[in-house]
């Protein structure tokens, strides 16, 4: 059975008070002129494996078979000769030139004033740009965010970076707290939105790294009063669910067995977001 939407998750979207984080499962929606989608977080680990060297073949697979992916992209990222990597992840997410999909167009619709996303891609943030959004890399002068963040303008965060900047991509744990030492402010800026904001994640699986590097900050934010939610598919582990509500302060909507059952349900949220504003009066 298909969850409701609930209904302070709506207010939150229609008063511009909640902040959308976008992963993977959001890009796999678009698609080229040839029919092709990007790559899931699965399918990614096992297609880059095959450029590794093979000197840790192994435990890499010894992790994706517990979908531990965080430390197998770390070993195959030692074990890849840096170019061929990059090279790599041209030819996966920017050559293919993806195009948005209804999915993306929905989301941009809701008007959030400000969406985070992990993907490196430029589907979504491409799509707003030409309607006037600012663009912000996590690694770009801090004073872009903040000014955004007080202006009217509406804003996407690249959390990790974008593939135009193959050397700043935070892709793996290493890269991950380099970049926390690097740019701290940045990440007192997430912090305070986990703390200020409502948070819904969209395309996202539990074990995808990128969600799991972004739950650090989402622990200092646990107020059970104000959760935060993230849409899933159906099958994860109640245990799992249980930990992530009581840790994470984050709640589970679980939208149907794959990925095809997602576009409706997108689809449904702006519907209510555009309903509600018109019934309190409010811009949409």
């Amino acid at each position: 059975m298909l969850f409701e939407w609930p209904d302070n998750l709506v207010t939150e979207l229609a008063h511009k008070r909640c902040v959308i984080f976008l992963g993977a499962g959001i890009s796999a929606t678009a698609k080229n002129k040839d029919g092709n989608s990007p790559l899931t977080w699965g399918r990614f680990i096992s297609e880059i494996k095959s450029i590794s060297r093979g000197n840790s073949l192994q435990y890499i697979d010894e992790m994706i078979a517990q979908q531990n992916y965080l430390p197998a992209l770390q070993a195959i990222s030692d074990d890849t000769d840096p170019g061929r990597y990059s090279s790599f992840l041209k030819d996966k997410f920017q050559r293919p030139g993806f195009l948005p999909s209804p999915v993306h167009e929905a989301i941009k619709e809701l008007n959030s004033k400000i969406v985070v996303t992990t993907n490196f891609d430029k589907i979504y943030d491409g799509l707003c740009s030409e309607h006037g959004y600012i663009i912000a890399n996590y690694n770009d002068p801090i004073g872009k965010m903040v000014s955004t963040i007080k202006s009217p303008e509406n804003l996407v965060i690249k959390a990790h970076g974008t593939i135009d900047d193959i050397d700043n991509l935070v892709f793996t744990e290493k890269q991950y707290y380099d970049a926390k030492a690097r740019y701290p402010e940045f990440y007192q800026i997430l912090n305070a939105l986990f703390l200020t904001h409502t948070v819904v994640f969209l395309g996202y699986s539990l074990n995808d790294p990128d969600i799991n590097l972004l739950l650090e900050t989402a622990s200092n934010s646990i107020s059970k009063s104000s959760p935060h939610y993230v849409v899933i598919e159906e099958g994860a582990q109640k245990e799992k669910l249980k930990y992530w509500q009581d840790c994470y302060n984050i709640y589970a909507l679980e939208y149907g067995p794959d990925y095809t059952h997602l576009p409706a349900k997108i689809e449904e949220l702006k519907n209510l977001v555009a309903t509600e504003r018109i019934e309190k009066s409010l811009p949409q």
